[in-house]
């Protein structure tokens, strides 16, 4: 019943004397402290993630320069500090952000201050003209990350020839053809091993025809899924855009239930908490306000209302790293899928073993 917040102890202290202590039922006298083993684990996984990201940022990074290099006589040209006119770069926007550097934002004058940096108004949100919006998108980045090519209808022709019934028919077709061109010659002795084959290879080209099609309409599917379209404020109007035209700057109103569509800080906001638990693990509702206004792109807001200044998009937020990492079609089988391919290897071993014994009793005759 009673809310009593911890000394803030520091872990390497916390060690020293759980290690010096000698306590009877150890987890039961600490279930009340900080758990060190969970703790170690969080930190592991955070830094592999950390890892990665960097590894992933440095990828994009550098197929986007080598894009943008063919076209530098197109770009507008950089100021000295890097920010192509902006008062902050696109690095120390991210590490603000992800980070959650709340002494750094108060160097930069508090969120207004941050504003009239990326030049928005609080209130009427950015200009929302086509230049500006071209100018935030080759400073900060679009709301796009990289996603991994669909497999080729090759792949799945091969992926057709892995299955053990065909392999079977495979091998029927062969020797069926060789026997036939042995006991009756070539002119008359090919008509069941190819009348085989062919059939063989037309339920190859149907059953990989097919899987492609369905891998087609998934990334369809995929793709309107998450074409979002939320409310911004530009030039003082609110508009509906979709989440991929979303930039650094930009103003977005939210409310219960709504996904945070990027990284940014909370500008105003009443009884605003957000549950974070797809990108932490931690199921706490956390209350966002002006002394911890740091929001995470993808996200769910549990309750009151809001508006966000967007500060990072696409790869330079923890949202983006992840989708960037994964694929969408992860190849695994459903289990409908394992149960009807676990039947069809049965009836195929069945069918081979009947076929051998078959084989062994015209030989033995």
């Amino acid at each position: 019943p009673f809310d009593i917040p911890g000394k803030g102890a520091p872990v390497e202290r916390l060690k020293k004397w759980r290690q010096a202590a000698l306590v009877l039922n150890a987890s039961r006298r600490f279930r009340y402290t900080l758990d060190l083993k969970k703790e170690a684990q969080k930190e592991e996984v955070i830094r592999k993630i950390r890892a990665q990201a960097h590894v992933i940022r440095a990828a994009f990074r550098f197929k986007e320069a080598a894009r943008v290099g063919t076209t530098t006589n197109d770009a507008p040209e950089a100021h000295a500090d890097g920010a192509l006119g902006f008062g902050i770069k696109e690095d120390q926007l991210t590490a603000l952000t992800r980070d959650h550097n709340y002494s750094a934002l108060q160097q930069y004058e508090g969120i207004s201050g941050l504003a009239n940096m990326l030049k928005t108004d609080i209130d009427k949100g950015i200009s929302g003209e086509e230049s500006d919006i071209d100018a935030r998108k080759n400073a900060f980045g679009a709301n796009t990350y990289p996603r991994k090519k669909g497999r080729s209808f090759l792949a799945f022709v091969w992926d057709a020839c892995k299955d053990l019934t065909l392999i079977i028919l495979m091998v029927a077709a062969a020797v069926s053809l060789a026997l036939g061109i042995y006991t009756e010659g070539i002119k008359e002795g090919w008509y069941d091993g190819a009348s085989i084959g062919f059939a063989v290879l037309l339920v190859i080209f149907v059953t990989a025809t097919s899987d492609y099609k369905q891998s087609l309409q998934f990334q369809n599917l995929n793709e309107e899924k998450q074409n979002i379209q939320l409310e911004v404020v530009r030039g003082g109007r609110r508009i509906k855009v979709s989440i991929f035209d979303l930039v650094v700057g930009d103003v977005v109103p939210l409310k219960i239930g709504d996904q945070v569509p990027a990284d940014g800080v909370l500008i105003s906001g009443h009884s605003f908490s957000i549950d974070e638990s797809s990108m932490t693990g931690e199921s706490k509702i956390v209350n966002k306000d002006q002394k911890s206004p740091f929001m995470m792109s993808g996200c769910k807001v549990a309750d009151g209302y809001g508006t966000m200044l967007v500060t990072a998009v696409g790869i330079n937020t923890e949202w983006g790293l992840l989708m960037a990492s994964i694929s969408e079609d992860s190849g695994e089988e459903t289990p409908l899928q394992v149960r009807l391919n676990g039947v069809a290897t049965f009836i195929g071993i069945i069918g081979l073993s009947v076929a051998v014994a078959v084989l062994v009793v015209l030989l033995a005759r």
